[in-house]
């Protein structure tokens, strides 16, 4: 059964919290690296899912200044934190440099959650029908599917 695209982005936000909080506590460096693959193939789809489906639909179906505005925020903090995954794949994962650009990119993303479950999903829920809500949750799920973490 379809679920709306809110529901299933608040769960999948929850997952890549739970990925960083484990890498945050992690000591083994194995481990580690296993868990930031984890978050590559959890957060490069999700983000790439979101701007393919809700974010599309907000710049380009509504036609208001404001969803566009909130919509093209969160593309940009979704740019930043592709930067960031760039940096630390380019960084040796025992170095301080890389616990700092980590500590960076989770910082990141617990603000773009809030910010995106707050103002992103308000809008959301104003312009769009709980109906069109479930099929964007459907189109996500088809377009997460089509997008390689790497």
């Amino acid at each position: 059964m379809s679920e709306s695209i809110l529901n299933t982005l608040k769960a999948e936000h929850r997952l890549i919290e739970s990925i960083l909080i484990q890498i945050s506590a992690c000591t083994d460096v194995v481990r580690k690296k296993e868990l930031y693959l984890q978050l590559k193939d959890a957060l490069i789809p999700h983000m790439e899912g979101e701007e393919r489906t809700i974010y599309a639909h907000l710049i380009e179906d509504v036609h208001d200044e404001e969803a566009e505005e909130v919509a093209q925020h969160a593309e940009d903090e979704h740019q930043e934190v592709k930067e960031l995954l760039a940096k630390l794949d380019n960084t040796v994962i025992e170095s301080e440099e890389w616990d700092t650009l980590f500590n960076l990119l989770k910082s990141r993303f617990s603000k773009h959650v809030d910010e995106e479950e707050s103002e992103l999903f308000a809008e959301a829920k104003e312009d769009f029908s709980k109906e069109e809500l479930m099929e964007f949750g459907d189109e996500f799920i088809e377009a997460k599917q089509h997008i390689s973490p790497y």
